[in-house]
């Protein structure tokens, strides 16, 4: 529940407890006031209770985001009216450190180029944490749930990294920790790594409307994503087998459209390795498929090459 909606539901219920207390007991204002005292106080005890949730908007014209936040459980509720943006990644830069300079990494590690893929993972662990993000279209708004400890932030949109003055932003996180419970996924999605393969681990039922757990569970030093995509009716693990094998050793997509409409793909955005994402996607009943764009931080191989993909059922 929103804070504001919150506070009008508490003080509707004080008001009329105190009306129901001085119609059908006799008692005055006066004395019906240690009720609504003990009210307020459940209100603000509720309050706490509730999670921190943050609105990031794109459009045309730009990125919309905080500029400050409370430490402690944080929603990142994040949403488009631009199509040519929405990968809303959250980053912690380390002391020192610039976006131009953090810039010039994250794009060795985009490019399908394998020693700047290694050059730029090596230089990322010096250089700031990648705490994970949302992919989002004008019709798929998504949520990301984090912990928050205190210190500088930044907000980045992968889709135009490229250009002259990529959207980012900076947010502080400072005072008193904000406490909350965050819902409770129904699955929990784990990349790592088995007998050396990067492999998905779905545990759980994936449900629409219900969020997913999204683990990093890689080597130290291994970014990894998770995009969802839905696959229609006809589309087979062999379609998505050969689509797969087409990309190139580094990365490089396939030159054709497959079975993957990247233009509705949704999910997590890069992490470190140990880190965790809650996420809240816009899925529909059906099958998809959860792969991984990055490529290996030792070698430069692509990981979705090497079998990060995995087809599941969503409920």
């Amino acid at each position: 529940m929103r804070p504001g909606r919150l506070r009008h539901t508490w003080a509707a219920t004080a008001a009329g407890a105190l009306l129901v207390l001085t119609a059908t007991t006799g008692l005055s204002t006066a004395a019906a006031q240690p009720m609504t005292a003990r009210l307020s106080a459940d209100r603000s005890a509720a309050q706490e209770q509730a999670l921190q949730v943050l609105e990031l908007k794109s459009s045309v014209a730009g990125l919309t985001a905080p500029t400050t936040a409370r430490p402690g459980p944080t929603t990142f509720r994040v949403s488009t009216t631009d199509p040519a943006s929405g990968w809303i990644s959250l980053v912690r830069p380390k002391p020192g450190v610039t976006f131009e300079s953090f810039r010039s990494s994250i794009l060795k590690i985009i490019n399908a180029v394998g020693p700047d893929i290694v050059e730029g993972s090596a230089e990322m662990r010096q250089k700031a944490e990648l705490l994970g993000g949302t992919v989002i279209h004008p019709n798929l708004p998504a949520s990301f749930t984090r912990t928050l400890t205190p210190g500088t932030y930044w907000f980045f949109d992968y889709r135009n990294i490229r250009d002259a003055n990529p959207r980012h932003s900076v947010i502080q996180v400072s005072g008193t920790v904000r406490t909350g419970t965050a819902p409770a996924p129904t699955a929990t999605l784990t990349g790592q790594m088995v007998d050396g393969r990067p492999r998905w681990n779905l545990n759980g039922t994936v449900q629409a409307g219900r969020p997913i757990l999204f683990r990093n569970a890689m080597p130290d030093g291994q970014f990894i994503e998770a995009i969802f995509f839905r696959l229609a009716d006809d589309v087979t693990e062999e379609d998505v087998q050969a689509y797969v094998n087409d990309f190139g050793d580094t990365g490089a997509f396939p030159d054709y459209t497959g079975p993957l409409d990247l233009e509705q793909g949704t999910g997590g955005l890069p992490m470190d390795s140990g880190e965790t994402s809650l996420l809240e996607l816009t899925l529909q009943p059906g099958r998809y498929v959860v792969v991984d764009f990055f490529s290996d931080a030792k070698d430069g191989s692509s990981l979705i090459k090497r079998g990060h993909w995995k087809i599941f059922e969503v409920k």
